[in-house]
């Protein structure tokens, strides 16, 4: 048997199930023999800078999951929660653990999905990207506007790992590393870097309602297909990851100097995939997000995140399974990109810490 995050026997069952950039973070930190030999680090509190510089949600809990019970078994399939998970976790640094840092960089990979990002005002148009969750995840233009600060995510989360570690707390160095980590994963998605093809854009410009939700349709199909593909053991991506890592300490520069062009290389292909899910499941597709309303009480990632389970329903439908191999081929390619810049930012901290 290949070992595969969902069977990994080094990472207890209690931290699962697993999602998107938990596999994605798992793949790229496993291709890289200095990050994975670093010996465990002591669990510390967080420590006080960051909040004064980067404000997270009002309902945001830093959660400890080295100290755990396992409570449940969820299906790892059909579960889209991200705090849903098999076991309770402390909510206190807990006493005298340690953990080896790739585990810290996996298992805090979903961190900015919770609620760190979510019902703040960080910005006057934030509604246009579904609330202050997509402002920090996604940056795009529409005609000659820009929305989103993603790119300012990664950046300053990548200096509070530098100052983590420089004020000795290895922990959450490498705690915020893993968020760090999460914002440059979403900067190689098509669908964080362009909201809509322009085509389509122009034939709906009056017709925000349409736009809105096509654009979130298409974007969460897209991340409930590449999810389900990780849960199944599809072992193209995860090979696809481990290229693009081991391939960060032959890479030339640095991933800031990078960053513009890893978000161009996936913005061309946001088309393509756009089109593909919408001539191959259109209307049913679109009808299972329909009630997503932009202008509700709570952020649209949440609302369209409840969409999931039938969203998987339209996608992996019998008699369609045969449709995404186009698909495959193209987002391996995505991810390989993707495994490129996290080894090389991982990859970057793993050498200071070995020296």
């Amino acid at each position: 048997m290949n070992v595969d995050l969902h069977n990994d026997p080094d990472l207890p069952q209690a931290w699962a199930p697993w999602f998107s950039h938990e596999y994605i973070t798992y793949h790229a930190v496993r291709a890289l023999d200095g990050l994975t030999f670093l010996p465990p680090v002591a669990v510390k509190p967080r420590p006080p800078f960051a909040d004064k510089v980067w404000p997270v949600g009002p309902k945001h809990i830093d959660i400890y999951k080295e100290s755990y019970q396992e409570r449940r078994r969820l299906d790892p399939v059909w579960s889209f929660d991200y705090k849903k998970r098999n076991g309770d976790f402390a909510l206190a640094p807990p006493s005298g653990k340690t953990i080896e840092p790739w585990k810290v960089l996996v298992i805090y990979s979903t961190e900015p999905d919770l609620y760190l990002d979510h019902d703040l005002a960080v910005h006057k148009n934030q509604k246009i990207t579904g609330g202050s969750h997509g402002w920090r995840h996604m940056e795009f233009k529409v005609l000659t506007s820009t929305f989103g600060a993603a790119p300012k995510s990664f950046l300053v989360h990548q200096d509070f790992s530098g100052l983590a570690f420089e004020n000795g707390n290895d922990y959450w160095g490498w705690r915020y590393l893993s968020r760090c980590g999460h914002y440059l994963a979403d900067l190689g998605s098509p669908f964080h870097v362009k909201a809509l093809p322009s085509c389509f854009l122009m034939k709906n410009i009056f017709s925000g309602q349409t736009l809105f939700r096509t654009a979130s349709a298409v974007h969460q199909g897209y991340e409930v297909y590449v999810e389900r593909r990780f849960r199944e053991g599809f072992e193209p991506f995860g090979q696809a990851l481990a290229r693009g890592a081991s391939e960060a300490k032959n890479a030339a520069g640095n991933v800031r100097h990078r960053l513009p062009a890893y978000m161009e290389k996936a913005r061309k292909k946001h088309n393509e995939v756009f089109y593909f899910f919408l001539d191959q499941y259109g209307r049913d597709l679109l009808e299972v997000f329909s009630r997503v309303d932009p202008g509700g009480p709570t952020e649209t990632a949440s609302q369209t995140n409840q969409c999931s389970a039938d969203a998987a329903r339209v996608i992996f439908r019998d008699g369609a399974l045969p449709a995404l191999s186009f698909l495959d081929g193209i987002t391996a390619g995505i991810l390989e990109d993707v495994g490129l810049m996290l080894g090389m930012l991982f990859q970057s901290f793993a050498a200071a810490k070995a020296r």
